[in-house]
């Protein structure tokens, strides 16, 4: 994730660090009464005995990975593999047909920002799943656990995406911020490749609209440009979405880098 400079949070954080270096302790609310630190001093504070326990009790654990969670995991990650092979691809042949490093956004300084997928990427995966298990107090990892750590993947290399250099992200999309129903219908299509690598199932797929407005936020996007998307999308008839508006049915699959 990138340390971007911000005027508030930086003096939060310099007022912090210089209040416990001088007086030995951690600042409780009462100390921060009357300071820049206002705005957090009414928040509800965890007592850091209390957060030390449920850290100590979260280490302790070791979740699993039952059968279908790893076949569920393997799928997820041969899909993440597939986007990488197409994003350098893609980016070769426009390297062939002229364009600089700069422009096809591969480049040694702009290498990190593409997001090399390795067998490093499936260990990052198994590892916060398993974290985010333990966090719940669970003896095994669960689909949902994997979700989560992909969603935290993939947010943290939209983060990366959104920086101004022109380069890809590690699925090969460009951020067009200036086109958001562009953009969140590539976050969907982009879900339901890795749904489909790990589902053998017929029917026709379907996101859950929660799940796809998570991944909207992260993005940058609000709630407002992924009712545009959709509608923009009924229209044409390649998507439903059900009157409770809990569900997104693709009646026209989109193409998905499988």
């Amino acid at each position: 994730m990138l340390d971007r400079p911000n005027h508030d949070d930086d003096l939060l954080l310099a007022r912090h660090v210089a209040w416990v270096h001088a007086h030995g302790r951690h600042p409780t609310a009462a100390d921060l009464s009357g300071t820049a630190g206002d705005a957090t001093a009414n928040e509800e504070e965890i007592d850091m005995e209390l957060l030390r326990h449920f850290i100590a009790g979260a280490r302790a654990r070791n979740p699993v990975l039952p059968r279908t969670v790893a076949d569920y995991v393997v799928g997820a990650y041969v899909q993440l593999r597939q986007q990488y092979k197409l994003a350098l691809d893609s980016a070769a042949s426009r390297r062939v047909g002229g364009r600089s490093s700069i422009d096809t956004g591969i480049g040694s300084s702009s290498r990190s920002n593409i997001g090399n997928t390795t067998p490093r990427t499936l260990l990052a995966i198994l590892r916060l799943a398993q974290a985010r298990a333990r966090i719940r107090g669970a003896d095994a990892v669960g689909t949902e656990d994997v979700d989560e750590a992909l969603r935290l993947m993939d947010a943290a290399h939209v983060t990366l995406d959104s920086q101004p250099t022109g380069s890809s992200g590690i699925f090969g999309e460009r951020q067009q911020r200036s086109d958001p129903v562009s953009s969140i219908f590539a976050i969907m299509t982009r879900q339901l490749g890795t749904m489909q690598a790990v589902s053998s199932t017929g029917s026709m797929p379907q996101l859950n609209y929660s799940d796809v407005l998570g991944r909207v936020r992260d993005a940058g996007f609000s709630e407002a440009d992924l009712s545009r998307c959709l509608q923009q999308y009924e229209d044409i008839n390649i998507l439903q979405v059900n009157l409770t508006r809990t569900r997104i049915t693709f009646v026209s699959a989109p193409a998905t880098t499988n």
